[in-house]
């Protein structure tokens, strides 16, 4: 009895940590205040890193530098592992098995970012002691905030849905460097052989004059040089403006269905006013004969009583509820 009594326990700890761990709405005042505790920390612990790299910075505060990297780690390595035991109680059903479940997670994108984030302790006790590979890893450990990022979220969502014609205009992009690389390799590499020395070097000056950076390392010098160079700087005003469009057009589109799905409405009940998202209101237009086996008043979900009965499903969409 007691040890059922413990596995309940251990079962509802599991259940809360997976609600504050899992990163989709809604999200309780808990989840949000761990997500912006986790946030400062990472914060504050990438601005050490960078200030740890001043060296009249570092001999002065060395203890408390090193005190606050083993205190994150620290953190960073529970937070790991408590995901890792939780991972199976998350929404996303791959991760339910006990141990297929958690081994399929620790493969996934953000778990590798965790284990990243722990790195540069585990290599410590391994004895590699190279700085600059302990600091880029500790850097890396920026890449945690896209998970509490809404807008991390969206930008890879536009990236996926626009992966076609984004990769049509890379390999514009890509046609237009050889093309003009080789070209100008062809016309300047006769008067300047000490700058134009090969295609690979043309090419580097194809992507400064398509980015529009011009650092002024190699300069045409001929007539026809600087034609080919004024029709690839035009052409690459009009890519990176095609791109740009399509990067915003594709953000506003993934926006606007973000906003829809988590739209809220007011629904007015006996005991007073609850909120609900527009997901549920989907869910509920699906319900169609399941919502004939409630009797009239009554929530289907929680078992609220609504002030008076309300609409069919069909009409939970266009009429407000409890009306």
């Amino acid at each position: 009895m007691a040890r059922t009594k413990l596995g309940d326990r251990v079962g509802d700890w599991r259940r809360r940590l997976a609600v504050i761990f899992e990163d989709e709405e809604p999200r309780d005042a808990v989840t949000r205040a761990f997500n912006r505790a986790l946030a400062l920390l990472i914060v504050a612990n990438v601005a050490g890193v960078v200030l740890e790299s001043v060296e009249p910075i570092r001999d002065r505060f060395a203890t408390a530098f090193d005190g606050f990297e083993a205190a994150a780690t620290a953190i960073f390595a529970g937070e790991y592992v408590l995901r890792a035991w939780a991972c199976v109680d998350f929404h996303d059903a791959r991760y339910r098995d006990p141990l297929r479940g958690r081994l399929r997670y620790l493969r996934s994108f953000f778990a590798l970012i965790d284990l990243l984030s722990v790195m540069p302790a585990l290599l410590g006790l391994f004895g590699a002691a190279d700085l600059r590979v302990l600091r880029l890893l500790r850097l890396l450990r920026m890449f945690k905030l896209v998970r509490h990022s809404t807008t991390f979220g969206l930008l890879f969502a536009v990236l996926r849905e626009e992966a076609q014609s984004i990769t049509a205009l890379l390999f514009v992009l890509l046609l237009t460097v050889t093309i003009s690389g080789s070209l100008m390799f062809m016309i300047e590499g006769p008067e300047q052989p000490a700058v134009f020395t090969s295609i690979p070097v043309a090419m580097w000056w194809a992507i400064e004059t398509l980015t529009t950076v011009g650092y002024g390392d190699i300069v045409p010098i001929t007539v026809a040089g600087r034609i080919v160079g004024s029709v690839v700087s035009i052409i690459g005003i009009g890519t990176l403006a095609l791109f740009s469009g399509l990067i915003t057009v594709g953000f506003l589109d993934q926006l606007r269905m973000y906003r829809e799905r988590h739209a809220k409405v007011n629904v007015t009940v006996a005991e007073g006013t609850i909120s609900i998202t527009q997901s549920f209101r989907e869910q509920m237009r699906n319900l169609d004969g399941a919502c004939s086996a409630v009797p009239a008043g009554i929530c289907p979900h929680c078992g609220s009583v609504f002030a008076a009965p309300p609409p069919r499903a069909r009409e939970i969409g266009d009429e407000p509820l409890g009306a």
